[in-house]
């Protein structure tokens, strides 16, 4: 019984490290400990009273047994959400950014907006002051995640400290183990068990601090590039352009959906058709890029898909200043930013359909800090077809 108990105390412990980081604070029932771990409610009496003594816990007269306050101090006296922005003046940032703050508000926390500009020095120092000056929990719109972040660990840090953080886009490389996760949210966006779960330490070392799991709320932006190359190759375009975005892991998962496509069409493509363009040297591709692209890249080709409907709008009026019309002498398809019905031309677009990304992520942050189970979600695309895109010419 002696082993028993200690080796459940041991446990709890790894238990708790895994649980306080998230705002978990309150520990199962013994009746649910018992179940959970296949041992007797007196032994989970006896690995409890070795926890207590040691300060990690304490009881609360009619209540239970919770985490006991300074273990996970910092963070979980916040009442503070930081929400980490490339460019809070571009859209769909200005128009989500409000709403999304909203959320936060109304279930009694303050938002406090910071702007990484799209740089991951940017995004350093904004982090590293909020290590200084915790926060309960924190909304990421990730940046240039086609190149290596050596911020992860500060993210680890802020995490090991109480900060619940979900990621908006692909989320950074953390280390995570998806056949110990069990982070779900009964009801929540995802059909998960409707029982107790418990969390599990993902570190393979044994040695994590807390789970090191990802949360993330992304699309499947690969499929969305097939989505729309099928749509123009069945329209009989057979040699398709694009315009993508270079540092970010969104622009490629997009650029090798198209290439699979059209790979599976039995269709060819050339390299050179694709422009690459890098937001912290080009905010867009302007004018002068544009039209070196359809003079130079663009030769045989009768389409192309663009990073955003912006882009899109750009490529369509430089055409059409060429005396090329779309659809009618060449057709553009581009992914959604949420404004393709306000360019001149409607465009061509693969959409999300149902409730917005940030309004899922606000929603999981709040889930997480309420000491729900959460993982990550995955937004579909759908084709929503506009007066861009006609038959190949």
């Amino acid at each position: 019984m002696e082993i028993k108990y200690r080796a459940l105390a041991e446990s709890l412990r790894k238990e708790i490290a895994a649980r306080g980081p998230l705002g978990i604070q309150k520990l199962p029932t013994e009746a649910e400990l018992a179940r959970a771990y296949g041992v007797s409610r007196q032994t989970v009496r006896q690995a409890l009273a070795l926890l207590l003594l040691d300060g990690l816990i304490e009881k609360r007269q009619g209540s239970g047994t919770y985490i006991a306050p300074g273990v996970f101090p910092s963070a979980l006296s916040s009442h503070k959400i930081a929400i980490l922005v490339p460019d809070v003046f571009v859209y769909p940032a200005r128009y989500s950014l409000g709403e999304t703050e909203s959320i936060l508000n109304e279930a009694g926390y303050t938002t406090a907006v910071y702007s990484t500009e799209n740089r991951t020095a940017r995004e350093r120092s904004i982090l590293l002051s909020l290590l200084e000056h915790p926060v309960r929990g924190i909304l990421v719109r990730c940046v240039r995640t086609a190149f290596p972040n050596p911020n992860i660990s500060l993210y680890q840090e802020l995490a090991a400290q109480g900060t619940a953080i979900i990621y908006l886009g692909e989320g950074y490389p953390m280390p995570q183990d998806s056949a110990e996760a069990t982070h779900q949210v009964p009801g929540l966006y995802k059909n998960s068990p409707q029982t107790p779960v418990l969390y599990k330490n993902s570190s393979k070392t044994g040695n994590s601090t807390g789970p090191q799991q990802v949360i993330q709320v992304t699309s499947d932006d690969f499929a969305g590039g097939e989505l729309l190359a099928r749509h123009l190759i069945g329209l009989g375009h057979k040699k398709i352009a694009g315009i993508f975005r270079l540092d970010n892991q969104s622009g490629l998962n997009r650029y090798a959906g198209v290439l699979h496509a059209l790979c599976e069409s039995g269709l060819t493509f050339d390299d050179r058709d694709f422009l690459w363009y890098d937001p912290l040297t080009t905010r867009m591709p302007d004018s002068k890029m544009l039209l070196s692209f359809i003079r130079i890249q663009l030769a045989g080709c009768t389409a192309a898909i663009c990073q955003d409907d912006a882009i899109a709008d750009a490529l369509i009026r430089e055409l059409q200043r060429l005396e090329m019309p779309v659809p009618q002498r060449f057709s553009v398809a581009a992914f959604s930013s949420g404004k393709e019905d306000h360019f001149p031309l409607r465009i061509t677009c693969a959409v999300r359909p149902g409730k917005k990304p940030w309004f899922i992520a606000a929603d999981l942050l709040l889930a997480a800090i309420a000491g729900k189970t959460v993982s990550s979600v995955s937004c579909p695309w759908v084709l929503q077809i506009g007066g861009s895109t006609g038959a190949a010419n």
